[in-house]
């Protein structure tokens, strides 16, 4: 009986080394797979820009833009108003009203506004302005000799962000007169590499414009309200092309 218990166990034994199956060792392996990240991009040609703030570019303006669009624009430009006086008995020189909110009502320097959204490297713009001839009453007689002077203006961004390379917009006016009907007058440039984002040209502060209405005593003004148009011209080509 002893006996028989013993082989039994030696039996088992034997089976359950038996089933222990051998172990192969497999080297680690890496392994990548590849994803996909995009990104798209498109000039905005269907949205107007708003007028921003001349006093401070990174707050928001008061409406009335131009509502120009496309990836290169003219967003805002001031009517300049001279106000009303007695008729003047010797030369006089008046300086231009401050622009008027179109929402608040809050008052603003004179400036003119550009924006290049275009796609790829900057490629620098030029704007300039030419008077349609002379101011004239409601009967078309003319104020001759009466001259509208840009005076010094400042440019003002709202892209302090982008590389300083770009920071290559310069205000052109230096209190030279318009011509009724005559050449263009340079006010703002970029040259190619620079100009991209929304950029001010501000005539002085409010209520102290740098635009001016000299106008002659020999002009004798009729009582009654003068006109003029200006044109204002913004190119794609940069002022060092």
């Amino acid at each position: 009986m002893k006996k028989t218990t013993l082989i039994s166990l030696i039996s088992m034994s034997g089976l359950v080394l038996g089933a222990i199956a051998p172990v192969t060792a497999f080297a680690a392996d890496n392994r990548n797979e590849s994803t996909n990240a995009t990104a798209t991009f498109e000039e905005n040609i269907t949205n107007p820009i708003d007028p921003v703030d001349p006093t401070d570019p990174n707050e928001p303006g008061d409406g009335g833009g131009t509502g120009e669009v496309g990836p290169l624009s003219i967003d805002y430009v001031s009517n300049f108003n001279f106000g009303t006086h007695d008729v003047p008995t010797a030369d006089t020189v008046y300086t231009a009203e401050d622009d008027t909110g179109k929402n608040t009502g809050k008052t603003y320097p004179n400036f003119v506004q550009v924006s290049d959204q275009r796609a790829g490297d900057p490629k620098g713009w030029s704007l300039t302005v030419s008077q349609n001839g002379d101011f004239k009453d409601s009967e078309s007689d003319s104020l001759t000799g009466a001259e509208i002077i840009l005076g010094k203006a400042t440019v003002k961004t709202t892209t302090n962000s982008y590389p300083s390379t770009n920071n290559t917009v310069t205000s052109a006016t230096n209190g030279a007169s318009l011509q009724p009907g005559g050449a263009t007058m340079n006010v703002m440039a970029a040259k190619a590499g620079g100009g991209a984002g929304t950029w001010l040209d501000v005539f002085g502060t409010a209520n102290d414009s740098t635009v001016k209405l000299d106008v002659p005593a020999a002009a004798h003004p009729n009582a009654a309200s003068y006109s003029t148009t200006l044109t204002w011209s913004l190119a794609d080509t940069p002022t060092n092309s």
